[in-house]
């Protein structure tokens, strides 16, 4: 039986604030790899943040995202 570790996610991230995301997003990998895990679980809507509701409707949300 192989065995896997995985990692689990809940980050600090600002609707619509991409940049801050993708850095939140980028260190949680390098800490899941550190601690050995394989598989690393986020959160949903991770990269656009939470409470975008009617961000969704403008076009560059899904171009940033």
């Amino acid at each position: 039986m192989r065995l896997l570790k995985v990692a689990t996610c809940n980050l600090n991230q600002w609707a619509m604030d991409f940049d801050c995301n993708l850095n939140n997003i980028k260190e949680s990998i390098t800490r899941a790899k550190e601690a050995g895990a394989v598989i690393r679980l986020g959160p949903e809507l991770e990269i656009t943040g939470y409470g975008c509701e009617d961000h969704f409707l403008e076009l560059d949300t899904v171009t940033h995202a």
